[in-house]
C-alpha cells in the first residue's frame, strides 16, 4: 500500500462511492477507492433501476454513453397483504426530461463503467481488499485498516452499503432492523434492443 495521505479514502465502488469519487477527482482530490469485491459492483444488492435525477447532474445526457439497458416508461406496483392485493398502472411512453427519466440497468455493468468514469478523473481503485477497521487517532478518522496495513487520508467516506459493519463499528448505524423493510420483486422479460 502506499505511504502517502490521501485526500480522500472511498469504501465501496457501487455507485456512491464511484459518483464520490468522480466528483472528488473532478476537483484535483488524491483519491483511493477500496473495494472488496474482484471490480466495482460486484458486490452490489440493489435492484436493477437507476434514477437519474442525481447523476445528471454530476454526468449530463450519462445514458447515451453508460451501458443503460432501457428507458423505462411502464411500471406496475403491487402491494400485498393476506387480505388482497392493490396494483397501480403507470405508463408514460412520452420522453421526459432526463432528470425525470430512470433506466433499467446491470449494476455490474454499470457500476464497473461509472468507476472507469472516476478513474479518468484520476481516482485510484484497488480490488479484492477488505477494510476492517477505521483509524482514529484522538477521536479523528484518520485512514483504514485493510489487510493489516494502515492507509491513511484526511477524509474516510464509507460508501460500504446499507448495512455497513464500519458505520456499525463506529456507532454510526445501526442494524435494519427486517420488519421495517420492503421486499421487491421484479421479473426480467427480455425486449429486442433499442437505441436511444
Amino acid at each position: 500500500m502506499s505511504e502517502d495521505i490521501f485526500d480522500a479514502i472511498i469504501v465501496g465502488a457501487g455507485l456512491a462511492g464511484s459518483v464520490a469519487a468522480l466528483v472528488l477527482a473532478r476537483e484535483g482530490a488524491q483519491v483511493l477507492v477500496i473495494e472488496r469485491g474482484n471490480s466495482a459492483g460486484a458486490k452490489n444488492v440493489t435492484g436493477g433501476r437507476l434514477y437519474a435525477h442525481s447523476l445528471e447532474r454530476i454526468l449530463p445526457d450519462f445514458a447515451a454513453r453508460a451501458p443503460v439497458e432501457r428507458l423505462i416508461t411502464h411500471e406496475k406496483l403491487a402491494f400485498m397483504t393476506e387480505q388482497g392485493v392493490m396494483a397501480v398502472d403507470y405508463v408514460n411512453a412520452e420522453e421526459q426530461a432526463p432528470s425525470r427519466r430512470s433506466y433499467s440497468v446491470l449494476r455490474s455493468k454499470f457500476d464497473a463503467w461509472l468507476m472507469e468514469q472516476a478513474e479518468e478523473a484520476g481516482a485510484q481503485l484497488i480490488t479484492g481488499i477488505r477494510v476492517d477497521n477505521v483509524v482514529q487517532r484522538d477521536g479523528k478518522v484518520v485512514g483504514v485498516e485493510a489487510d493489516g496495513d494502515i492507509i491513511e487520508a484526511k477524509v474516510v467516506i464509507l460508501a460500504d452499503g446499507v448495512n455497513s459493519l464500519l458505520a456499525e463499528k463506529l456507532g454510526m448505524a445501526k442494524r435494519v432492523n427486517a420488519s421495517h423493510v420492503a421486499v421487491g420483486v421484479k421479473e426480467l422479460i427480455e425486449l429486442p434492443k433499442i437505441r436511444h
